[in-house]
């Protein structure tokens, strides 16, 4: 199953787990807190849209994270000779080259990728600022796909601030509407009762957004470490030691 299908289907669950605990803890004893987290049912409901985008973004963060810990199982195999002072011929870049190949099929590394990139450029030109060319390019294009991907993280995180705004909107226009109510002392309760509600939308959904860029924030700086490390492993390794006639 894909990925993202199995955060949605796993945050659905969630949400609606979530939703049913706090609605059936609100009925037997409510308060301040259990309604500011959503358990007054319909009000509610805009916590739990905000619950939705939260964990579904939570989720997608974890993903980026096994990833980013994943890739760097690649940095650990020994792809490249790394003692002092080693130079590679043109038959030894050729080698890796052909190992890079067969290792590819069963370690869909990011690492492994590259290297057999730079070492298929050297082989056709003999060209050493080429293939650092080469390693260049191709770590601009793993920093794009994977930030393309991290979009939608960014998304459910101004999803969770504008739920909350649009809880604070209906909840103004619902108290606007009962405001020929407030001549008795019920009427003022229920209506600052919906202020209440509208102001509590936007609380939740600014705190939890902020809890989301954070974890984003943290993991977006791992896969940009990944890249630069990956990129400087093969410089290191394989573009500097490359002895070219």
């Amino acid at each position: 199953m894909n990925t993202r299908l199995a955060n949605l289907i796993l945050t659905v669950i969630i949400t609606i787990a979530l939703g049913l605990i706090l609605t059936i803890s609100y009925s037997y004893a409510p308060n301040r807190i259990l309604k500011l987290l959503g358990g007054e049912v319909p009000h509610g409901l805009i916590q739990l849209a905000t619950y939705f985008f939260f964990f579904y973004g939570m989720l997608e963060v974890l993903r980026f994270n096994r990833y980013v810990e994943n890739q760097n199982k690649g940095l650990s195999l020994g792809l490249l000779p790394e003692k002092e002072q080693f130079v590679l011929s043109a038959d030894e870049v050729n080698d890796i080259k052909l190992k890079m190949v067969e290792m590819e099929k069963n370690n869909p590394y990011l690492i492994i990728d590259m290297i057999k990139k730079a070492c298929t450029k050297f082989r056709s030109n003999k060209s050493v600022s080429e293939s650092l060319d080469i390693v260049s390019a191709q770590t601009d294009i793993n920093l794009r796909n994977t930030d393309s991907e991290q979009n939608l993280v960014k998304y459910f995180a101004w999803a969770c601030q504008s739920i909350g705004l649009v809880g604070t909107v209906l909840g103004i226009g619902a108290s606007l509407s009962a405001a020929n109510q407030i001549s008795s002392q019920e009427g003022i309760d229920y209506v600052t009762g919906l202020l209440g509600v509208s102001f509590d939308s936007t609380l939740l959904a600014l705190v939890l957004s902020i809890i989301l860029m954070y974890a984003y924030s943290l993991v977006s700086e791992k896969i940009d470490k990944l890249h630069s490390d990956n990129q400087n492993y093969v410089i290191e390794n394989l573009i500097n030691r490359i002895y070219s006639k």
